[in-house]
C-alpha cells in the first residue's frame, strides 16, 4: 500500500506543480495559451483566475501540492492518520467539482485529474 499511495501522490503532486507553472505563466504573459485551454467550457487557466482559484488568498494548485506532499510524508512515517487526510481531500474535491461545474461551467482537465488522484488515493488507502 505505501508504495501506491506514494506514487499516486506524487502523480497529484505533479499535476498540481503543472497547475502552478501555468498559473504563474498566465501572470507573466496574458498571451499565453496552455495546452489544457481546449475551449471555452474546457479549461484549465478559467477556474484558476475566478473568485474561486483561491484558498485564503493561495492559489488552489499551491495547496494542492502541499496536500500531496502531507500524504507522502503521513504515509512514509507509517501515520494511521493517512485514511483521514485522504478522505477529506475527497470531500473537498466534491465541494470543488460542485463549483467548476456548476457555478464556473468549465472542465477543468488538471482539477478534474486532481478529483480522480484523490478518489483513488482514498480508495488505495481504504483497502489496504
Amino acid at each position: 500500500m505505501m508504495i501506491s499511495v506514494i506514487i499516486i501522490a506524487l502523480i497529484g503532486l505533479a499535476i498540481s506543480v503543472y497547475g502552478i507553472t501555468i498559473e504563474h505563466k498566465l501572470q507573466q504573459d496574458a498571451q499565453y495559451k496552455p495546452a489544457c485551454d481546449i475551449s471555452d467550457t474546457i479549461s484549465c487557466s478559467r477556474p484558476f483566475f475566478s473568485p474561486y482559484g483561491k484558498m485564503f488568498g493561495i492559489s488552489n494548485s499551491k495547496i494542492s501540492a502541499l496536500y500531496y506532499c502531507l500524504i507522502i510524508i503521513a504515509i512514509m512515517n507509517m501515520n494511521s492518520t493517512a485514511l483521514l487526510v485522504t478522505s477529506a481531500g475527497v470531500a473537498v474535491s466534491v465541494v470543488f467539482a460542485y463549483i467548476l461545474y456548476f457555478k464556473i461551467r468549465s472542465l477543468c482537465l488538471i482539477c478534474t485529474s486532481l478529483y480522480i488522484i484523490n478518489i483513488t488515493l482514498v480508495l488505495t488507502c481504504y483497502f489496504a
